[in-house]
């Protein structure tokens, strides 16, 4: 008759291990998240760009980095195709993501390679600034930045 006396036990043991443990948080819960994207496909694009806003909302630091074709989502005379199902485009899922508190930066070399130079600062979207080589290289050595490549 030993068997209710162990179960007490056992359960005032897990229960003081429980209130010494303190709440549990996981690993990645606001993790700093680089997304470089240099596909000019538009389902690519928008998987990103989807990807990115749901990140954000989840509270993780989502920064976009677009560069080659891709930076061409952020300017502002860009008009891309619509993706089904939502019948929204890339450039209005990554608008989604900054208006969750993804930031979004095209490529240093974007502008200055674009052809004939046609393009400058003031033709990008007001919330898209142009990345820091730097910064870029720092967040990509830090342990706790998560890069993911579209």
């Amino acid at each position: 008759m030993m068997i209710p006396q162990v179960r007490t036990l056992l359960i005032a043991g897990l229960t003081a291990l429980g209130l010494l443990a303190g709440p549990v948080q996981a690993d990645d819960d606001g993790r700093d998240i680089l997304m470089l994207v240099n596909s000019d496909e538009d389902q690519v694009q928008g998987m990103a760009m989807s990807m990115a806003s749901e990140l954000a909302q989840r509270d993780h630091s989502v920064h976009i980095i677009l560069c080659g074709e891709a930076a061409e989502l952020a300017l502002e005379e860009n008009i891309p195709s619509a993706l089904a199902p939502r019948d929204i485009s890339a450039k209005e899922l990554m608008q989604e993501a900054m208006s969750f508190g993804a930031t979004a930066e095209v490529c240093h070399l974007f502008l200055p390679n674009s052809g004939y130079r046609q393009y400058e600062e003031e033709d990008l979207l007001e919330e898209v600034t142009v990345n820091n080589p730097e910064e870029q290289a720092e967040m990509i050595s830090d342990g706790d930045t998560r890069v993911i490549s579209y």
